[in-house]
């Protein structure tokens, strides 16, 4: 018997090794991420605990991954992400005089 829990708390503890590994890693998107105006895991993703399903950003982040051949997201590449119909760096014309 003395085996048997030594052995379960073993993989008990595995367990929860293995799962708070990948949390981590993720958070430290997140950390990353706060300099382009992250607040939580919304900032790319549709669900608040992240996951799949990601928003316009995350996807435009996906997008770079490929189009860069990349083996991993990095997160600096948000310094030139711009946001669909985001106009800002389009100077602003005035319109010309009505006859």
């Amino acid at each position: 018997m003395r085996h048997g829990r030594a052995r379960n708390a073993a993989l008990s503890l595995f367990g929860l090794i293995a799962l708070a590994g990948a949390a981590p890693a993720y958070q430290s998107f997140l950390g990353k991420a706060k300099k382009f105006g992250a607040r939580d895991c919304l900032f790319c993703h549709e669900h608040a605990d992240g996951g799949e399903g990601w928003n316009e950003r995350g996807q435009w982040l996906i997008d770079e991954k490929a189009r860069r051949t990349a083996e991993k997201i990095d997160v600096e590449w948000l310094a030139d992400y711009k946001p669909a119909g985001d106009d800002k760096d389009k100077e602003e014309k005035p319109n010309p005089p009505s006859p």
